[in-house]
């Protein structure tokens, strides 16, 4: 950081100002007006500056809208039965596919925080790589193929060849010949 001089005063006002809004970091508004962060915080404490809650990311809002357990609640134990886990990969996979909608939906405003609030570049570089359009379709290809198993083991026992050949079966039924009606009326006497 370069040294202030000491013929220009400090803007404690437009510090202040800037501080309550919550808009910036501490750090940023330091290097606005050229003071140290510790400086603003020593100063916002001595006279009790409050900072406006932070606007929520659309990750934070998500978060926020999911259902969690709450302490100290005690979830029943999975069922085991291979229907029920079938129903639970389902619903998981249903889940992950509106968390990568959200995602692809806010990939810019995510491109954008990364790119403004992390400062080491390896970091910065492998979270643009985590939101990326070729992780987002690996991951859609991830889900499409759990959702193929899940239907697959849900399948009617013998696979598909047996269900197909009882299907043939009784549409075959439908057109075999039929014995003619016996006369219940014996009109010969």
């Amino acid at each position: 950081m370069k040294k202030r001089k000491e013929d220009k005063p400090i803007d404690w006002a437009g510090i202040e100002r800037d501080y309550r809004a919550g808009v910036m970091t501490v750090r940023e508004i330091a290097r606005w007006y050229g003071v140290s962060h510790t400086a603003i915080n020593k100063k916002s404490k001595e006279q009790g500056w409050e900072r406006k809650p932070k606007a929520q990311s659309p990750f934070e809002e998500a978060k926020s809208q999911r259902s969690a357990p709450m302490q100290g609640e005690i979830l029943p134990p999975p069922s085991v039965k291979p229907e029920a886990l079938t129903d639970r990969g389902r619903l998981l996979a249903g889940r992950l596919m509106e968390e990568l909608e959200s995602v692809t939906t806010h990939a810019g405003e995510l491109e954008d925080m990364i790119c403004q609030e992390e400062g080491d570049p390896r970091r910065r570089q492998a979270l643009l790589k985590a939101i990326s359009l070729g992780e987002r379709a690996k991951t859609m290809k991830d889900i499409a193929l759990t959702m193929k198993t899940l239907n697959e083991a849900a399948a009617p026992a013998g696979g598909k060849k047996e269900e197909a050949q009882r299907n043939a079966e009784q549409a075959a039924n439908k057109f075999a010949t039929r014995t003619p009606p016996r006369l219940v009326a014996d009109n010969t006497k």
